[in-house]
């Protein structure tokens, strides 16, 4: 099944940027004006005045990345995620040469990320320490190159950084369910998405996971671009990650592969004592095996 593409609430932003990649004056003035609204709404003129040639430079890619972007999302959204991810890629290059103004952006940021996920402040205390470790692993992975979609791996990593807080203070058993659900799978790391194992998911599946595992897209921005809800989006990435999981076990040793298909042939990831109860086996000797086939797996 082909990844839905939402319907289009603004088709006659498609005709501008379809006018604009052709170059045409008035769609790229449609545009930049567009740009320069987007840029003033994140905040760009508190850091400096002139965004003159970044608005140039962006009605240019997002005109130019629109044909391959179109079919995953509608143009409105096309359009604010380009410029979001630019924008805040030269807040991140400022605030490595010490601009102050792009730090006293950056951190209120992250504190509003963690005021909506944390509505009752309840880890409020924490939050300075999550926003300066959100900002070093940004910063580090930045200035290596690694990261073409800054605005979504920020969002990624504050969300990572808080789930390690609310984890410190409180029982893996008591976190709610749903963010437990986000977290499924994070420690895979990325070298078990390699293009075999990505070619074993569904259409749907690998759209998910690419765009959450690999390319640091939060949940909320892929339910947008897709046309789904959230929930949808996290069944559909938890199913890809078990079809990953199974195919890495099919190469184990026969009795490390039947605990381990046990675990994730079904609907839902069983439990240890689960899986021990319906192969006759003591718990320990699950965990043994388990342990065996996530060091073989990669999976940690």
């Amino acid at each position: 099944m082909s990844p839905r593409k939402p319907p289009d609430a603004n088709p006659t932003l498609d005709r501008v940027l379809e006018g604009a990649a052709r170059r045409d004056e008035l769609s790229v003035l449609k545009l930049s004006r567009q740009v320069t609204a987007l840029l003033e709404q994140f905040g760009a003129y508190s850091i400096r005045r002139d965004w003159s040639k970044t608005t140039r430079e962006l009605v240019i890619l997002v005109a130019d990345s629109w044909g391959e972007t179109r079919r995953g999302t509608t143009a409105d959204r096309h359009v604010e995620n380009t410029v979001k991810n630019h924008f805040w890629g030269v807040v991140l290059d400022l605030m490595t040469e010490g601009n102050v103004q792009a730090g006293n952006i950056f951190f209120p940021t992250v504190r509003r990320l963690l005021t909506r996920w944390d509505g009752s402040r309840r880890y409020e205390a924490g939050w300075d320490d999550v926003a300066q470790d959100t900002a070093r692993q940004l910063w580090e992975r930045w200035r290596n190159g690694e990261v073409d979609r800054p605005w979504a791996l920020l969002c990624t990593i504050a969300k990572r950084r808080y789930l390690d807080l609310v984890r410190g203070t409180k029982p893996t058993d008591e976190i709610e369910d749903e963010i437990l659900e986000e977290r499924e799978g994070e420690d895979t790391g990325g070298a078990i998405f390699t293009a075999q194992a990505l070619s074993a998911l569904e259409t749907e599946e690998r759209a998910i996971i690419t765009r959450m595992d690999l390319q640091g897209q939060t949940r909320l921005e892929i339910a947008e671009e897709l046309g789904m809800t959230e929930g949808q989006v996290l069944s559909i990435r938890r199913a890809g990650l078990r079809r990953i999981w199974r195919w890495l076990g099919s190469d184990l040793p026969p009795a490390l592969r039947e605990v381990w298909e046990e675990m994730f042939k079904g609907s839902k990831r069983l439990r240890p004592e689960q899986v021990a109860r319906k192969l006759g086996l003591p718990v320990e000797e699950v965990l043994d095996r388990l342990g065996q086939a996530r060091q073989l797996t990669g999976v940690g």
